[in-house]
């Protein structure tokens, strides 16, 4: 016999006037956020120790890219067991296997010294890990919240969100003076700490097996032919709504990750200390949208969901004119930057309204396998965005291509109005 989400106390009168103070989901952001530090905390230190070791930037990229097309493969994987077992044993499970694979690497390099085959094998392990997390935790979140609502989905996805953006901040910013201060190796201590930290708070979320409706003897591919049927036949809309997160993804990915250091290094001509202060207020920008989400989740309904793409359409202007017209370097230099923390606000606040609509529009035993695929869709866009921008800035003036990025989003309004009304 399975079940859903089970509480083995009855509510106080705090958690019935905000669902989200439970103590499974203070558990569950708790092990997301501690694991997410990890993860980006290793990331960092094995990326400065390969530069000091070998030289060259371009070594560590080449092994975060090598790890991208496994991770594209098993993530739907991840999406089948976090729909077929119980979504707290897949998360202490990963979180586990995660600590063990860098605890085995670290005597390793206790042994030989510095191996990068090691590091890339590592790298790719942990990567694929994190992918098959990523959905299982996106599937817990309506498990948990379904009964409440999309208000309360979204707020509990702005909070994810806000964990992820802090997760992600702190490590780039504490990042290279532990790493300065204590070594490699220590940091990778740091790591298995979290990462088992991590695993031993999720022990304690009380989520119980999902509920399936096509028996118990499907296969991993059955279940990914009856999402795909189902994103295809059933609800299509879910499909086109996937499919427009992607296509920002792209957009957002090539103009934004690309684009802006891009321009802000090599185009102006800034120092690193200077970009890595723009980077930081971007960092920040995506964290107040997450907050911003969260306080006004009610009014982030599926037919703001056109507004906050035009917002996003509307920050690359300001952009596009500064790289075009005549101006100084600091001028252009303040409009790219505070740009670009409108587009991170304005893509946090339309990922705060679809994300949540995907989820609710799946049936329980579905949103891990449609969730896997969405992360996968995104996850194969973002090196062509990648790739595209980067040929891009290298043949047109940055100008022009803002222009053409503003106008591939102002393009996109009509279908995206189109399927807000569908959903």
């Amino acid at each position: 016999m399975t079940n859903t989400f089970k509480h083995t106390a009855q509510p106080s009168m705090n958690q019935a006037a905000d669902p989200l103070h439970v103590r499974d989901f203070y558990l569950l952001v708790a092990g997301l956020g501690i694991s997410l530090f990890a993860n980006l905390m290793l990331r960092f230190a094995m990326s400065m120790w390969v530069l000091d070791e070998t030289g060259s930037a371009a070594a560590f990229a080449s092994i975060l890219t090598a790890s991208i097309l496994p991770t594209i493969l098993l993530s739907p994987l991840g999406g089948v067991m976090a729909d077929r077992t119980n979504r707290r044993t897949v998360m202490v499970a990963l979180d586990a296997l995660s600590a063990a694979t860098v605890l085995v690497c670290a005597m390793i390099f206790s042994v030989v010294g510095f191996n990068l085959a090691a590091i890339a094998v590592m790298q790719v392990m942990l990567a694929v890990l994190d992918a098959m997390e990523t959905p299982t935790v996106q599937a817990a979140l309506p498990q948990m919240f379904r009964s409440h609502g999309e208000d309360v989905m979204r707020r509990a996805m702005a909070v994810v969100n806000a964990v992820n953006q802090t997760s992600t901040l702190v490590p780039a910013m504490l990042g290279g003076v532990l790493y300065a201060a204590v070594g490699v190796m220590p940091m990778m201590g740091i790591t298995i700490a979290g990462f088992a930290a991590a695993a031993v708070a999720e022990c304690f979320i009380r989520l119980g097996v999902p509920e399936r409706s096509d028996g118990e003897h499907a296969s991993a591919l059955d279940d990914l032919r009856a999402a795909g049927r189902f994103l295809t036949h059933e609800r299509p809309s879910v499909l086109h709504l996937v499919l427009i997160c992607a296509a920002l993804n792209f957009l957002v990915t090539g103009y934004a990750e690309v684009g802006f250091p891009y321009m802000v290094r090599t185009v102006l001509g800034f120092d690193s200390t200077t970009y890595g202060l723009a980077y930081g207020l971007v960092g920040v920008s995506g964290l107040l949208g997450a907050l911003v989400g969260g306080r006004a989740a009610k009014s982030l309904s599926k037919r703001r969901f056109p507004m906050a793409v035009a917002a996003f359409s509307l920050t690359i202007l300001p952009q596009t004119f500064a790289m075009t017209i005549p101006t100084s370097e600091e001028v252009r230099l303040a409009v790219l930057t505070t740009s670009t923390c409108g587009t991170m606000v304005a893509i946090t606040l339309a990922n705060l309204i679809a994300v949540p609509a995907i989820q609710l529009g799946c049936p329980e035993d579905m949103t891990g396998k449609v969730m896997s695929l969405a992360l996968s869709t995104s996850m194969c866009v973002q090196p062509l965005g990648q790739i595209t921008y980067g040929w891009a800035y290298s043949v047109y003036p940055a100008g022009a291509v803002l222009a053409m990025t503003f106008m591939l989003a102002v393009g996109m309004l009509p279908l995206v109005a189109h399927v807000a009304r569908r959903f």
